[in-house]
């Protein structure tokens, strides 16, 4: 029998782990309670045995032969693959000895029957819109491969000169218009970053673009970064970035059903109606055929940060190159499928602890959502193992499979949206993992009443390549004492819990060298070759994340950490005292100024309260005074939602109209100061008034039962 030298080497990474294992649980759970916050001293013992038990559990091998599985054939949203990817999810999860449901939408997902860029002057060229088979790969030469389309798009067929506007974000704009330069009636061409693509679109289609081409610039993400696909992990001159352009910093929802769930018998708009779709068509282009037409340009050379990757002087122009671009779609509603399975608690079977990732990808998806979506079934596999030999969470750990998120966070959308109310007075926290491994550099964005609790437990999980904790590798690269933690913005699916039931999330994953984003080259033999080919930073996201979901699941008291949240918020309001408006803002700056101070000490009053209270031998609030912890974060959404998308309807965070991924704080008044609505300003501040004494109450009113 030949030797499986994977399996050789997965054995010795086990053994090394166990005993490492060993090591961490004498040193970094010492035996008092205060070393793990959250638990009495009789049940830290336990908790200790349960994460250490899970953690041993874990396999890269598994991650391995899953994922090869996953990733074997395209899986586009709303295609019989992505159904046939749902219902092995559905049979794993039963195997696992989970319950198992799925919940079936149907949501407008347009599919390209035509994507043409054509050149038609003063030379001419016909971009390919589609990746090169290659000889050694016969995953290359599949035939459900979807088309280079940017979803979304609206129809169109326009011919104009062109235009090359950098990244397409208003700054760009700014300076073609301080050099007399405009693009109204041309069509644009930008590079891909900077920003969420749909917002590209939407400031090309407000300055009066009539078409936008978007492509990925070696610059960026190709040869200028390092070796390309196949030989090294960066992207290569043929690999087409697809992705919505959906305007999800305006809604997540299906465009047809904004705000309620997308079932089978809901009432829809009609199309044209829909708020959160584009109005130019726009396209996508690998750099190989970018090049033609940028070869093609005149006119001013471009500012210094301007120029790219391409081997030649970029020009802005319009002209004289003229472009030809058409798009045309079947624009149906397709079903798409979650799968949802629950490992039941103990003691509180209401309250949720709530793990998703989406299985739909534009191609195979083996990083993005492939990655994630073994570390997945890697939680629910080990816990559920545990599980039949008589160890369960005390509370429920809902595993969540997501479907169509790479066309606008749909899935998960819509689901919360059905189960808003549910949610709402059930779930303690959303964790969030899209693309679980493309390297070995651990990255999160949480809210900051859960960071303290991320810093926690990636002390507990060691890092693959370090034998030491994540922590302190995280720590090293990022060259801070206190790791920093992100803000949550959109972007996948951690946006509706958050920004639409004010659910606390956090969203993280393993980063590295990552240029085949959106592209048929992220497959199986890029992930085995450059992402994670010993399969061991997949298994480590599992223990993250499934560390995670026990210590909330089994904490006495939730290690909720509301001084921190605080703490955090007090940076961008001085940013926000010190804006251009600051005059007509300072009082209510000031009053917001006082009411963060006070809520920062009452909070940090109740995290001492907490402690002794667990120290305690009277505990017959517990059970009250954690449903009011994980509802607090309730306090800081508005119903009413902000004025210029009303859909998101938390107040302290939200994703930026003109990144459409990244955060900002304070999202109401940021979008009423850029408008110049005074009136708007005033309203939203007050507005947050309102939530932090509500906060303040809420905290209080804790403090009130210990």
């Amino acid at each position: 029998m030949p030797i499986d030298i994977f399996r050789l080497q997965e054995q010795s990474r086990r053994l090394v782990f166990y005993f490492t294992c060993i090591l961490v649980t004498f040193t970094l759970f010492p035996d008092d309670a205060s070393s793990i916050r959250g638990f009495t001293a009789e049940n830290l013992l336990t908790q200790k045995q349960y994460e250490t038990a899970f953690q041993e559990q874990v396999s890269a091998e598994r991650c391995q032969h899953r994922l090869r599985h996953l990733s074997e054939e395209p899986h586009l949203a709303g295609t019989e693959n992505s159904r046939k990817v749902a219902e092995y999810l559905r049979d794993a999860f039963q195997e696992y000895g989970l319950k198992v449901q799925m919940y079936a939408y149907e949501v407008y997902l347009p599919f390209p029957l035509e994507v043409r860029v054509e050149l038609v002057s003063p030379t001419t060229y016909v971009a390919t819109g589609k990746e090169s088979s290659w000889e050694w790969d016969k995953d290359s030469y599949e035939t459900e491969i979807v088309a280079g389309y940017n979803a979304y798009s609206p129809d169109g067929d326009v011919t104009a000169d062109l235009v090359y506007v950098n990244k397409g974000l208003p700054q760009d704009y700014q300076i073609l218009s301080e050099q007399g330069i405009s693009v109204e009636g041309k069509i644009c061409i930008a590079r891909y970053g900077g920003s969420y693509r749909g917002v590209k679109a939407k400031v090309a289609g407000d300055n009066g673009a009539i078409g936008l081409i978007l492509y990925s610039d070696p610059a960026d993400d190709g040869y200028m970064r390092g070796d390309v696909y196949p030989r090294g992990p960066w992207r290569s001159a043929d690999a087409i970035q697809r992705g919505t352009v959906k305007y999800i910093f305006q809604h997540a929802s299906d465009p047809l059903t904004p705000g309620w769930a997308a079932t089978a018998d809901a009432e829809r708009i009609p199309i044209a109606e829909a708020t959160d779709l584009p109005k130019i068509p726009v396209a996508p282009l690998a750099y190989r055929d970018a090049e033609p037409l940028l070869k093609a340009l005149a006119g001013p050379n471009v500012p210094s940060e301007w120029q790219g990757g391409l081997p030649f002087a970029y020009h802005i122009g319009p002209g004289p190159a003229k472009v030809r671009l058409k798009v045309r779609c079947e624009h149906s509603t397709r079903p798409i499928y979650n799968v949802i399975a629950t490992l039941e608690g103990t003691e509180y079977p209401d309250q949720w602890v709530i793990l998703g990732n989406h299985h739909d990808a534009w191609v195979y998806g083996a990083a993005d959502p492939g990655s994630g979506t073994t570390a997945l079934l890697e939680v629910a596999q080990s816990l559920g193992e545990l599980a039949k030999m008589g160890m369960r969470p005390k509370r429920t750990i809902v595993f969540a499979a997501w479907d169509a998120e790479e066309f606008g966070i749909l899935g998960s959308t819509e689901w919360v949206e059905e189960l808003k109310t549910t949610l709402q007075q059930k779930a303690i926290a959303y964790l969030n993992v899209d693309i679980a491994a493309t390297g070995k550099r651990f990255y999160v964005s949480a809210i900051p009443s859960l960071r303290e609790l991320i810093r926690e437990v990636t002390q507990k999980v060691i890092d693959p390549e370090t034998l030491k904790p994540v922590y302190d590798s995280w720590k090293m690269r990022q060259g801070k004492e206190v790791p920093q933690v992100g803000n949550l913005g959109s972007g996948s699916d951690h946006s509706p819990f958050i920004g639409h039931a004010g659910i606390p999330a956090i969203s993280m994953g393993f980063s590295g060298p990552y240029g085949v984003y959106h592209a048929m080259q992220d497959n199986f033999y890029w992930m085995e070759h450059f992402g994670d080919p010993t399969f061991q930073y997949q298994a480590a996201m599992a223990r993250i994340w499934g560390t995670l979901a026990l210590h909330l699941a089994n904490a006495d008291v939730l290690p909720f950490d509301y001084e921190t949240y605080a703490t955090d918020l007090m940076t961008p309001l001085k940013l926000l005292q010190n804006s251009g408006s600051k005059n007509k803002i300072a009082k209510d700056i000031g009053e917001l100024d006082r009411l963060l101070t006070e809520w920062q000490q009452v909070a940090g009053s109740l995290n001492q309260e907490l402690a002794s209270y667990l120290a305690s031998d009277d505990l017959s609030a517990i059970a009250e005074i954690n449903q009011r912890l994980y509802q607090l974060e309730r306090n800081l959404t508005s119903e009413a939602g902000l004025p210029l998308r009303p859909w998101f309807k938390h107040l302290i965070y939200a994703p930026g109209l003109n990144t459409g991924y990244a955060a900002v704080v304070f999202p109401g008044v940021l979008d009423a100061l850029e408008y110049g609505d005074d009136a708007a300003v005033h309203a939203e501040l007050d507005k947050l008034v309102t939530a932090l004494m509500q906060m303040i109450q809420g905290i209080n009113e804790i403090r009130s039962l210990l």
